[in-house]
């Protein structure tokens, strides 16, 4: 939640401090991952890129770390209700949604968007597979990292329309209409990490 602590090092750190010393009435967010329109980095898509392909999708580690996963337009809403608001002065917000998910669930609530049952995980360690997991999946995995939007509910009234589920849909729609399930892409670290772990079950 808001307040408890941080890694000192971490670049959005240094800029917070400036804001809080400034003689502005600041207030400060902090997202996680994103899902929405013109988002500079895959979220969603890394998904959907293997289930529109029918691949198996390999979650590193044993898919139960919990993550979160802000909608943009409820970014935009908790922002929103900042402006002009003295309640927000001064403040931090964690701007995310309101609930967690598992990499597995999210890999299971990716297929349900795109009408897929049955969809194929493939849990794994990264470092018995031989590949670096940093390049192989965007989300961090070795540990549970979600926060709680308790600072946007209590002071700025924040609440939430929409599931993740169903944001999730919309998404494979824009994905879809986007032609880049038609690409062609290559699956070179998944390839490996499907080769490794089945040779393992083989053996």
């Amino acid at each position: 939640v808001e307040g408890d602590a941080v890694k000192e090092p971490a670049s959005h750190v240094s800029v917070e401090n400036y804001l809080k010393g400034a003689s502005i009435a600041e207030s400060i967010f902090r997202p996680q991952y994103i899902t929405g329109d013109a988002n500079n980095k895959d979220c969603e898509e890394w998904f959907f890129d293997r289930i529109a392909r029918g691949r198996p999708v390999p979650i590193p580690g044993d898919g139960m770390s919990i993550t979160n996963v802000a909608q943009v337009e409820d970014m935009a809403k908790m922002i929103g209700l900042a402006v002009e608001n003295e309640s927000a002065h001064g403040g931090l917000f964690n701007c995310v949604g309101d609930r967690g998910v598992t990499l597995n669930g999210l890999v299971q609530l990716a297929a349900a968007a795109a009408g897929v049952d049955g969809v194929e995980i493939i849990n794994y360690d990264p470092e018995e597979v031989g590949v670096e997991g940093k390049k192989a999946f965007p989300f961090r995995y070795t540990y549970h990292f979600f926060s709680e939007p308790r600072a946007a509910v209590a002071k700025l009234g924040m609440t939430y329309e929409r599931s993740l589920g169903d944001a999730l849909k919309e998404r494979w729609a824009a994905y879809k209409a986007s032609g880049r399930a038609d690409k062609d892409m290559s699956f070179e670290i998944d390839d490996k990490i499907i080769e490794s772990v089945s040779s393992k079950v083989m053996a």
